[in-house]
Formats: structure tokens, sequence, C-alpha cells
């Protein structure tokens, strides 16, 4: 019986080293994109809620005013304190919110109504079929994890009831 040589026997030993490299760099690289990507917070519930109001201007002119209400329940399920730093509904933002801490396991509940003219700061306008019952826009929730600087987002499609 033949032996190997030496040098092939060098080569095969050198091939699986660089092959089992590239397997740990692949797990370390997956392990480290994984662990920076971790979402903190974890929208439960939002739900748009439309109001009409239907208003007499004169003999024979009305204007239906339309407002928006979101109301969001956000969980914080990381081990961290998170600040919620802003919230926008379709871009636009909200009357009245102002950053809030979420300690790790509770609950944030808000009920807030969407500046549909930002130009003015008005929650209501003239009646537009972009927020007609039944329609989808997309919530966006901007936050910082005690002890980072960079601001995450995570997002939620919710239907205006």
């Amino acid at each position: 019986m033949k032996a190997i040589s030496p040098v092939i026997a060098t080569l095969i030993l050198i091939a699986i080293a660089v092959i089992a490299g590239v397997f740990v760099l692949r797990n370390f690289i997956l392990l480290s994109t994984t662990t920076a990507t971790q979402q903190f917070l974890q929208i439960q519930d939002a739900v748009l809620l439309q109001t009409v109001k239907h208003q007499k201007i004169n003999l024979t002119y009305y204007v239906d005013w339309l407002s928006v209400t979101l109301q969001i329940s956000i969980k914080n399920t990381g081990d961290r304190v998170v600040t919620i730093t802003n919230i926008t509904v379709g871009g636009l933002p909200l009357s009245g919110f102002t950053p809030v801490n979420v300690n790790p396991g509770d609950v944030f509940t808000g009920s807030y109504p969407v500046v549909l003219n930002p130009a003015t700061g008005e929650t209501k306008i003239p009646y537009t079929a972009t927020w007609e019952k039944g329609t989808e826009h997309e919530i966006v929730v901007k936050y910082v994890v005690l002890g980072s600087k960079n601001e995450q987002v995570v997002t939620y499609k919710a239907i205006v009831q």
C-alpha cells in the first residue's frame, strides 16, 4: 500500500483549515448582524379612528371636517429602557406626543390626533378620500435604547376605521 505524500497531506489540512475559518467567519457575521438589529419594541395594536363632522356654513354650503386619531399600544420586549422619540402616521406627526420612556416588559398605550395639515398644525381638514375608512397607513415609531445613541425604527400598517 502506498501512503499519502506529505505535500498532499499538507494541502488537505490547509483546505480543511480554510473551510473551517470561512464557516467560523460566516457564523460570526451572522450573529453580529442579528444582535445589532434586535427589535426592542413591538407594536401590539394600532387603530386609526376617523371622525367626520358635518358643518353648515350657510343655507347651501356644507363642509365635512375630517379628523383621525391614532390609538396605539407598544410593548418593550427588550431588557433595557427604551425612549420612544417620535411616532408618525403616513409621514404626518401626532398632536401632543412627547418622548416617553418604556421599561422592559411594560406596555405604552396612547391616543393622539394626527396632524393632517402640517403647515398649519391642524388636526382637522376638509374631507378627503386619503383617510377613508378601510385605507391603510404606515405607522413609524422611532426609539432609542438606553446606552445607545442610534435611533431605531419599527413600523406597522394600520387601517382607518
